[in-house]
């Protein structure tokens, strides 16, 4: 019953779709930049990390192309479109983090 309720808490949202870059991402990485592009340019593209809703972040609020800077906690990341036949695209820039 435990693991009932914690694989339910690390799930998305109904709706949401889990991308998993846990392999993609390289090691020592704090922090990703990636640049989305959505179509229709007034569409909206949430992110946030699996189990925690209040991390979500949006973008391209009336542009086609935005940068935002998400969090590398494990790699996984929950993601939700506003349009249900909205396109979009999203690139990461793997950059190491700069620390003074």
């Amino acid at each position: 019953m435990n693991w009932l309720l914690i694989t339910a808490a690390l799930a998305c949202h109904p709706g949401d779709r889990l991308v998993d870059l846990r392999d993609k991402i390289p090691r020592g990485l704090n922090s990703i930049d990636l640049v989305i592009t959505v179509e229709p340019f007034y569409a909206r593209f949430y992110i946030y990390q699996p189990g925690f809703p209040d991390s979500m972040q949006h973008c391209c609020g009336n542009k086609p192309t935005s940068i935002i800077k998400v969090p590398v906690v494990d790699g996984r990341y929950c993601v939700r479109q506003s349009q249900p036949r909205m396109k979009w695209t999203v690139r990461a820039l793997l950059r190491p983090d700069i620390q003074m």
